[in-house]
């Protein structure tokens, strides 16, 4: 059975350490250099009952356990246990019976007796002082537990150790239940003496995520239709390094950031609620049409329906309640056959009419539209080859005057010749041509591209 390393199995481990504590200070008690050297005895420290040495020779010391009861502080107990791995681990919390550690409070009646005729007061007074002035001195008694299965980690365990306050009367009836007579005698309590237990079952596991509502409402708050947010992923190579080879890496916009031909989504609930028709139906629906409302007011709208990403399979449908799967077009251009300007647009959905017979709109959400930075012609290396020590940059969406190229955190400044260095020109919508500045470091700098005050998703690096 395994065990929580805590407490002792064994009870006589804690006698053992009061006699060990009296043998050691006997032989160190400066009462001897205070007597003649004959003077000097050694008495036989025992865990046994006063009755049982009162025929033996010498003098006698017995620190007899007597009684015990369960400590009221500790009937909760809570072992501070952290999970591997868990860096803000909750609360610990107290354990059910058996893992539940048994705390216990020891009552030690220690008692000395000398069969000496001639100096046997004298020995029994001098053990009691050197006891007293032992445990007085020591108050806190610690000790290494080694528990079966670890036998290489031993754990540290420390008790209190008080001298309990006993009447005349109380020490008296002990005293009548044995069967020798009175002595010179007191009671210690040892405390918190906890009786190892069971090994705690496991912990569940650190929470990672959670949600709060207060009074929560059903999706949608709308009965015709309400969209959340939109999201889209960028899949870039990261540069090679002398300890690895370029590898694509996956980035999560919310709200999405897209460029021409790219996938992202919108989603909501109540969405994907109609169809087109032809003649009257008693309900055509309210939310299966994409409206982009443009900027800078963002009061005109434009439908975009045709952006939403045909069913290939209708048993496993991309277009849901909850989602509609947009694509840009991979052209720029007049809307909606061609994505527009790289900027912050708005997205809700509806229907109209003619020919519907109900109108509808639901709230916008945002998302943005990148310029599209292509790959270099070997796509396992993102790293960009200088011609005549200047960069070329391909993609779609590039607009002069309207553009901003960084290296990391460099920027370039913008010209509409031929660059120099620490300049970029954008000759056409498809190029952008650069060269670093002259005193920039060694290194490898990604190549940040912004069409207006939107960055495209990282795509190339250069090196210098």
């Amino acid at each position: 059975m395994a065990l929580n390393p805590l407490g002792v199995l064994d009870l006589s481990i804690v006698t053992e350490l009061l006699i060990q504590a009296i043998n050691t200070a006997w032989s160190e008690s400066p009462l001897w250099e205070t007597v003649v050297s004959e003077a000097f005895f050694t008495p036989k420290v025992t865990g046994l009952t006063p009755d049982a040495v009162r025929k033996d020779d010498g003098c006698q010391v017995t620190v007899t356990l007597v009684h015990l009861e369960p400590n009221r502080s500790q009937r909760n107990f809570v072992y501070p246990q952290t999970p591997p791995g868990v860096t803000n681990p909750p609360a610990p919390r107290a354990q059910m019976i058996p893992a539940l550690p048994l705390g216990l409070d020891l009552y030690y009646f220690v008692t000395a007796y000398s069969a000496d005729p001639n100096n046997a007061s004298v020995q029994e007074q001098q053990a009691i002082s050197i006891i007293l002035k032992c445990f007085h001195e020591n108050p806190i008694i610690r000790t290494n537990v080694v528990f079966p299965g670890s036998p290489s980690e031993a754990v540290q365990e420390e008790f209190t150790l008080t001298m309990e306050i006993e009447s005349v009367d109380s020490i008296s009836r002990f005293w009548q239940a044995t069967t020798v007579p009175f002595r010179l005698s007191l009671m210690y309590r040892v405390a918190v003496v906890f009786l190892t237990p069971p090994a705690p079952p496991a912990t569940a596991k650190q929470v990672v995520k959670y949600t709060l509502a207060v009074d929560p409402t059903p999706f949608p708050f709308a009965q015709n239709g309400q969209v959340f947010g939109t999201s889209s992923t960028a899949t870039f190579l990261a540069p090679p390094t002398s300890q690895a080879a370029a590898s694509p890496v996956s980035i999560d916009y919310s709200p999405a950031t897209v460029t021409p031909g790219q996938q992202f989504f919108l989603y909501g609930a109540g969405l994907n609620q109609g169809t087109d028709y032809t003649g009257p139906a008693p309900n055509p629906g309210t939310s299966y049409r994409v409206y982009l409302l443009l900027p800078p007011d963002y009061k005109t709208e434009q439908e975009v329906t045709s952006w939403a990403v045909p069913d290939a399979d209708p048993k496993n449908p991309v277009q849901t309640a909850s989602r509609i799967v947009l694509a840009l077009p991979g052209t720029l251009g007049s809307l909606p056959a061609n994505t527009p300007p790289a900027g912050v647009y708005s997205l809700r959905v509806g229907s109209q009419a003619p020919p519907d017979e109900i109108t509808n709109r639901t709230n916008s959400t945002p998302f943005s539209i990148a310029a599209r930075v292509d790959t270099t012609a070997s796509p396992s290396d993102p790293v960009l080859i200088p011609a005549a020590e200047t960069y070329t940059v391909t993609g779609l969406g590039f607009i002069p005057g309207n553009t901003e190229v960084l290296l990391e955190t460099v920027p370039l400044a913008y010209v509409t010749g031929t660059p120099g260095a620490g300049q970029f020109a954008v000759p056409d919508a498809k190029t952008i041509l650069f060269q670093p500045p002259a005193n920039l470091p060694s290194g490898v700098y990604g190549v940040r591209v912004r069409v207006n005050e939107v960055e495209s998703p990282p795509t190339v690096w250069i090196s210098v």
